[in-house]
């Protein structure tokens, strides 16, 4: 902001309060009226004298505290954890993985190794987070999300032996465009088609599935080859396509279609080292404004402060503020204590918190030396049906393989998934059975297992609150009010629900209101 518009804005707000100063941004362009990020350019003065408390510091706190200082206000952060990042949480050597019901599981991979245990990637167009990854001094590296030699398996296909997802792929691409070709050519799509537009469509669909000259699919390079191409006599093979009945029958459309999701599609970015390196890396730019191991006990709001109780060291504290950001998790803030209405209360189990888990093994990267798959995710139709490759240290002598990430319960009947009925050991057996399926005889080289349960981590009580299902409208709206002097902020209160982005959008919507009504 230029030094004359800084000015301007600083005498309205002292002839019309903050509000007005906040208006006035408006209509100068400084905020956004609506859009992706309504985060305010606030003067460094702007909240001098004023105290914000921030409960937690997952992304969101993390977030907001971080704007807020640099607007002059007086911030404190109380974490119930003994670390920053919330779900942005990557599991390694020394890593106590502790369950609600008291079980530990100790994390000793080698040094180097880790699991995200939550968010495991940043899509390109996650513009705020990958800025503060710049902002912040957070070295980023491609993740690979999605790899051609990667596998896909089904006991309804090939005899139930795994296959390459490019040969899935394109092998699918293939006979869905000699059906349409069919299709133009028996004039089924007269009524749909001008004579001109059946002919591009025909001659279009040649290349989009590599049919021949007769416009059949028999097989494409880019499904790979059997003999593979070389120098001398010898003459590549192609793989001879799949059967269409059982592409159909093995139902392979969500590794098929994985990429295309919105905010699956290349390129997408991890932190180097693990996610949890950007929770780090505010907690070292904020320093000795976060409070860890103090959980909330009580929450008072009022039209004009918040008073905040909490526990540390053993021993009951308090603190007071202007204004309170609540960034708590949903289950977690149904079981603490406030003087909220009945109606926000009543929201807190308004949106059912998804129930993921991940398992990790160490292992050799087998699946690099046999396989050239570097990066990816292999999709088996099985209990367990994702085994995801690390980008990291490619080339290396072991990695850390995901051998299992889903839900253990359905989102609306609350029942147990397959996988969820299972007992640890059982979940375990079946992640290894995932694995084997995949590649034959590897499994045994699977080690020191971690099963990362998000319904059963403290302080979390679930992965992400899905706000994407029907039926949660009203409590979403709710929880979109401010009562009192306290905000409610979080990926659930986005649309980018279960990533890190909209968590920090929603930390930004928080701080827009409190630069809008503050006085």
């Amino acid at each position: 902001m230029s030094p004359t518009r800084r000015v301007f804005i600083q005498r309205m707000a002292q002839l019309g309060g903050y509000s007005a100063a906040y208006s006035t941004m408006h209509l100068l362009g400084l905020m956004p009226a609506s859009g992706a990020s309504p985060l305010p350019e606030l003067p460094a003065d702007f909240g001098k004298g004023k105290k914000v408390v921030v409960l937690g510091a997952g992304i969101s706190g993390l977030v907001t505290a971080y704007e807020l200082r640099k607007a002059g206000f007086t911030v404190t952060v109380l974490e119930a954890r003994h670390r920053p990042g919330g779900r942005s949480w990557s599991v390694r050597n020394g890593t106590t993985v502790e369950f609600v019901d008291g079980t530990k599981q100790e994390c000793s991979w080698e040094e180097g190794h880790y699991l995200n245990a939550g968010p495991a990637r940043i899509p390109s167009h996650h513009t705020h987070i990958l800025d503060y990854c710049q902002e912040l001094n957070v070295p980023l590296e491609v993740e690979i999300n999605f790899s051609r030699s990667a596998l896909m398996q089904s006991d309804s296909l090939n005899g139930g032996k795994a296959v390459e997802e490019r040969q899935v792929v394109h092998d699918t691409r293939g006979y869905i465009a000699e059906l349409l070709s069919k299709a133009i050519s028996g004039h089924a799509l007269d009524q749909e088609l001008t004579k001109d537009d059946a002919e591009r469509m025909y001659y279009f669909l040649r290349g989009f599935g590599d049919l021949n000259g007769q416009s059949k699919y028999t097989g494409t390079t880019r499904a790979g080859f059997v003999a593979p191409r070389g120098a001398g006599p010898a003459v590549a093979k192609l793989h001879d396509p799949l059967k269409l009945s059982e592409l159909l029958a093995a139902d392979l459309s969500k590794g098929v279609l994985y990429e295309e999701q919105i905010d699956w599609q290349a390129t997408m970015f991890q932190p180097v080292g693990g996610m949890d390196r950007i929770g780090y890396g505010f907690a070292k730019a904020l320093g000795e404004i976060i409070v860890y191991e103090a959980p909330v006990t009580e929450i008072t709001t009022g039209p004009n402060s918040v008073t905040v109780a909490y526990m540390k060291k053993g021993a009951a504290q308090t603190i007071m503020a202007d204004w309170c950001v609540c960034t708590m998790p949903i289950p977690v803030l149904a079981k603490t204590k406030n003087n909220f209405t009945a109606a926000t209360q009543k929201a807190f189990t308004g949106i059912p918190m998804t129930t993921n888990y991940k398992i990790a093994w160490e292992s050799p990267r087998f699946w690099e030396k046999e396989n050239r798959i570097y990066g990816g995710i292999s999709f088996p139709r099985q209990t367990v049906d994702l085994v995801w490759y690390p980008s990291d240290k490619l080339f290396s002598k072991t990695g850390i393989l995901i051998g299992g990430f889903n839900a253990e319960r359905d989102d609306v009947s609350r029942q147990f998934t397959p996988f969820g009925a299972l007992s640890r050991q059982g979940k375990l057996d079946a992640s290894r059975a995932a694995v084997e399926k995949l590649h034959p005889g590897k499994s045994s080289l699977l080690t020191k297992p971690i099963y990362v349960s998000w319904e059963n981590i403290p302080y979390s009580l679930g992965c992400f609150a899905n706000n994407h299902l029907d039926g949660t409208e009203a409590a979403y709206s709710q929880l979109d009010k401010p009562e009192g002097r306290t905000i409610f902020a979080g990926d659930y209160l986005s649309h980018l629900v279960g990533w890190q982005e909209g968590a920090a959008l929603s930390g930004h919507r928080a701080i827009a209101r409190i630069a809008a009504e503050k006085v």
